[in-house]
């Protein structure tokens, strides 16, 4: 039976649709026939004139856009769906998901976290501007790492969704930077490099980014979607599913 994967993104969607197509392309590439991919945004006019990298960073507003995201977890259980990838840096409620559904909820940040620390002893992580940069700060912090990250930074200049989207077809300019970033990081002692931003990262997956001297730039979307496989797996052939003790309780602990 084929796993279907939910993947929600924080973007809209309507407005980048060459994010949404990309992802999709990229996954039933990767993933062949294991599993199927869906992505799901946001709906268009949700941060108004703003950039979801510009509109997150206000802490009110970052809670009354994405808190409904939660329900969004509990639809994709609800319709059948074996995993949920919450593809945003910042993880938005990640705890409360994991809460409210069985499915395995899985984390962009997360994953690549995880993933890096079985590449290598450093990891750096690259935003694609200050605000995502120190959303994703706190990430590491919430999962306890920061000992084995070097640095979060950010693309010089900065860019948002929209001007990453405008470079899609062109982006020697931003592949360039992000060398240029990397290659501070690894001077500096990193040795796995995570795109952290996710439009950022397919345009890097799209064009076969994987090395950068001798450091590993990682796939942080094909991370999460092996996470959420083996997750699947383990619910499936050993009915192992997210822990109820503490932090995942239902209540009555």
């Amino acid at each position: 039976m084929t796993i279907r994967i939910w993947h929600q993104s924080v973007n809209e969607l309507t407005r980048i649709a060459a994010y949404k197509r990309g992802i999709e392309d990229h996954a039933a590439r990767f993933l062949g026939k294991d599993a199927e991919v869906h992505v799901h945004g946001l709906a268009e006019g949700t941060y108004g004139k703003l950039s979801p990298s510009d509109a997150l960073g206000n802490a009110y507003l970052y809670h009354r856009v994405l808190g409904p995201i939660v329900e969004q977890a509990v639809e994709a259980e609800r319709q059948g769906y074996d995993a949920f990838v919450m593809g945003s840096f910042s993880e938005p409620y990640l705890r409360e998901m994991r809460t409210a559904v069985d499915i395995p909820v899985v984390s962009l940040t997360e994953a690549a976290l995880l993933t890096g620390c079985a590449l290598g002893t450093r990891i750096g992580l690259i935003s694609n501007a200050p605000n995502v940069a120190y959303m994703t700060r706190l990430s590491v912090a919430k999962h306890h790492l920061e000992a084995r990250v070097s640095a979060v930074t950010s693309l010089v200049p900065g860019m948002d969704e929209y001007a990453l989207i405008a470079a899609r077809d062109e982006p020697s300019a931003l592949i360039a930077a992000f060398i240029r970033s990397a290659r501070e990081l690894i001077a500096e002692g990193a040795e796995v490099i995570v795109p952290a931003e996710g439009v950022m990262a397919e345009i890097l997956a799209a064009h076969g980014l994987t090395r950068i001297d001798d450091a590993v730039v990682l796939d942080v979307f094909a991370a999460a979607w092996v996470q959420a496989l083996g997750l699947v797996r383990l619910r499936r052939g050993l009915s192992v599913t997210v822990s109820r003790a503490w932090a995942y309780s239902r209540g009555g602990n």
